[in-house]
């Protein structure tokens, strides 16, 4: 961890600004269509069940990997800790794709158990979404396999 925790987070903030402020993000696109963001009304039921997306990977603290390509199980307790204090936690997929995981406001306690996953094999269920060649699942579910 060669990167100061203020840092970090101020990385993981840039990411997730990055997600949201992207041109014609609508409210439901971006944040659930929570009113209280400012956005549209929230969607009708149809609207707001799309297709899921599942893939499962590595998760990662983008942190440590994105500075110097940490992962796996030698880098499990720097994750852990890395996760614990905010730094954006990532899913690197078999085939060498890297995703960053943000919460659905709607399942924030799925979200948090993430912290406790790094360096395992999960599969996190959610909306895929990139915007700006930046690569997000939204997650509703995650699983260690």
């Amino acid at each position: 961890m060669k990167m100061g925790i203020g840092r970090q987070a101020a990385l993981g903030a840039a990411m997730a600004v990055a997600l949201l402020a992207g041109p014609g993000v609508r409210a439901e696109e971006g944040h659930g269509g929570h009113e209280k963001h400012g956005g549209a009304p929230a969607a009708t039921k149809a609207e707001a069940q799309p297709a899921a997306d599942t893939l499962t990977g590595e998760v990662l603290d983008l942190a440590c990997y994105m500075g110097h390509e940490a992962k796996g199980g030698e880098h499990r307790a720097c994750a852990t800790k890395c996760l614990l204090k905010g730094v954006a936690p990532g899913l690197l997929t078999a085939d060498g794709a890297v995703y960053l995981l943000v919460e659905d406001h709607k399942y924030e306690k799925v979200f948090k158990a993430i912290s406790g996953l790094a360096a395992e094999q999960v599969q996190v269920t959610g909306k895929k979404v990139t915007r700006g060649g930046l690569q997000v699942v939204i997650v509703t579910s995650v699983k260690k396999i």
